[in-house]
């Protein structure tokens, strides 16, 4: 069966300037083995009062009118051309291959989807060795928004690397602002993966520099996701109605006295307690996500946790964990029994670990650092927040400190009565401000 193509010219009336000119647009129609289409922008503006749409081209014999049809002759011409170079190589030609080629998308072309691609294929062949599946998933979904956003902005499947600038990134911010409406968080998520795939396109050398160094993303408000000492005492003493409830608080507490998340939980094995010279016990591991090590000495509860739950589960664990969206549902209704009154998720036990556990207790934020196994100190100034009660504490001891090694003489000294007249006098305007306060009211 014979490949043919078809296009149809519209302009997009719904876009029009002060001018009146609107955007020329076109649909590749091709029929044979297989049947699509394809829509794509010619690039440039027609005037609407000159548009036959029955002709598809501008009527008149005006200046502005031969020289539109000209154009569109031109990319009609191009658009055969192309067509006829991918009918020659290949058995089935469809719509968006024509459109991709004839906006300069030629295979051999490095383009934003296929080194998106390129990225997450090394990716995956370092899940589990130095990076971890979760982190990977992002990659892929945040690949999956690109292709929605270059589909529904550019009417295009991909685009070459080259036509990544700052104009686009600022129109990916905007798609997902609004079209997504996702949270600042989630935006600055999306385009730090994007910024580390530009970044391997420097390192090829397909960009001389990255485009995202002119970017300022709106910044996330961290909120605040530890429990005050308060909260995690009646969350710990509350007794539950079942038992799925009182396991998911044990679970969460040997999270917020060790600082281990939840997939680290879940891996750890008897192999993983290490006893020191002193006699006391240690967690040895690798966190998951980074490959960093973790080293945390095991306090009191932490312990009589272990022991409880020692021998429980089949797999030789540690600990028998549920799975983690059972237990965020459980800690959702348990925090309205214990009087919280905002959700609790597992994640916020690792967060507890840092403000009120650690940082709280005047634990040096580097050792803190070291103990949850963050690989920059800055990842654990957001999981560490300066409490109030530690502002408290800390400025007492300062007082405490500097207290009596400074004295101020004369403090006993009463004010001079000259400084209450000073304070009441009024100030006359020099005749330079009367001169200029004048010029400014008749101005």
């Amino acid at each position: 069966m014979k490949t043919e193509m078809k296009v149809l010219l519209y302009i997009k009336r719904s876009v029009q300037d002060k001018d009146g000119f609107s955007p020329l647009m076109g649909r590749i129609s091709v029929r044979g083995k297989v049947n699509s289409i394809a829509q794509f922008a010619c690039k440039f503006k027609i005037d609407v009062r000159l548009w036959n749409a029955t002709a598809q081209r501008c009527t008149g014999k005006s200046k502005a009118a031969t020289m539109a049809n000209r154009e569109i002759e031109r990319l009609l011409l191009l658009l055969q051309k192309r067509f006829n170079e991918l009918s020659d190589i290949r058995d089935i030609v469809k719509a968006e291959e024509v459109r991709n080629v004839f906006q300069g998308l030629a295979e051999t072309q490095d383009t934003i989807m296929k080194l998106y691609a390129e990225h997450n294929s090394d990716y995956a062949l370092r899940v589990r060795v130095n990076r971890a599946a979760s982190t990977f998933y992002q990659y892929r979904n945040t690949c999956r928004i690109l292709g929605e956003f270059l589909k529904e902005r550019y009417h295009v499947s991909d685009m070459p690397v080259k036509q990544l600038d700052e104009n686009f990134i600022e129109a990916f911010d905007m798609y997902m602002r609004t079209t997504r409406r996702f949270m600042p968080r989630t935006i600055l998520g999306h385009i730090n993966r994007l910024k580390s795939v530009m970044m391997l396109a420097v390192f090829r050398g397909i960009v001389p520099f990255s485009p995202f160094k002119g970017y300022a993303p709106q910044k996330p408000v961290f909120k605040q996701m530890y429990l005050t000492e308060d909260e995690l005492d009646r969350f710990a003493n509350t007794t539950y109605d079942t038992p799925n409830r009182n396991f998911t608080r044990d679970m969460f507490l040997f999270s917020c006295w060790t600082g281990i998340c939840y997939c680290d939980m879940r891996s750890l094995t008897a192999a993983n307690l290490v006893r020191a010279d002193d006699g006391s016990l240690w967690i040895h591991t690798e966190r998951q996500k980074t490959g960093t090590p973790e080293c945390i000495r095991l306090m009191e509860i932490p312990l009589n946790i272990i022991e409880k739950y020692k021998d429980m589960d089949s797999d030789g664990k540690l600990l028998p964990m549920l799975t983690k969206e059972s237990m965020n549902r459980h800690l959702k209704k348990m925090s309205v029994m214990c009087g919280i009154n905002r959700p609790i998720s597992f994640h916020q036990a690792r967060h507890t670990f840092g403000s009120i556990i650690c940082l709280s207790q005047g634990i040096p934020i580097e050792t803190v650092s070291k103990i949850m196994g963050h690989r920059h100190i800055t990842t654990t100034q957001r999981y560490a927040k300066v409490t109030q009660d530690k502002i408290d504490k800390d400025m007492d001891g300062l007082n405490d400190i500097i207290g009596g090694k400074f004295t101020l003489s004369g403090i006993d000294t009463a004010p001079s009565p000259i400084l209450k007249d000073y304070s009441q006098r009024k100030v006359n305007p020099s005749m330079k401000q009367r001169e200029y306060i004048t010029k400014m009211m008749e101005g």
